[in-house]
């Protein structure tokens, strides 16, 4: 069943890569345009090949949702989950993660002292970036 799996989890990866492809292929014949917004590439056009490739990344994100969940089900109706008689369970995960806008850190986590530490990494990172902005500045 596993080999299965591996050659399902292909297919959507052969469509995305497929897809940018065509894309690349349609900017390469002028038939699609690049350009950059901040610092994210943004690809546009019109043509019958670059809807195709967009077409093909999209639905390669449908099929690789559509595969996980075939190969977990597929899992649980062959019966390889563990049981959980007898299994103690893990202690409780803890996590926590900070979102920089612009210098202002924004801290979440699963509990105070988790979000205080990522607030705490935020503001570090926070002065760790304005300084590198100085120092480019003054030079």
């Amino acid at each position: 069943m596993e080999a299965t799996v591996r050659t399902s989890i292909m297919i959507p990866v052969l469509m995305f890569v497929t897809g940018l492809v065509i894309i690349g292929i349609a900017v390469a014949s002028g038939e699609g345009e690049v350009s950059l917004v901040l610092i994210f590439p943004v690809f546009s056009g019109s043509s019958g090949l670059f809807m195709l490739g967009t077409a093909l990344i999209v639905l390669s994100f449908m099929t690789g949702f559509f595969v996980m969940v075939r190969s977990q089900m597929d899992t649980v109706q062959a019966g390889d989950c563990p049981a959980e008689d007898g299994i103690s369970h893990p202690a409780k995960t803890k996590y926590g993660g900070v979102v920089m806008v612009g210098p202002i850190p924004i801290a979440f986590g699963s509990d105070k002292k988790t979000a205080f530490a990522m607030f705490v990494i935020g503001v570090i990172l926070a002065v760790c970036g304005l300084l590198a902005i100085l120092i480019l500045l003054v030079q």
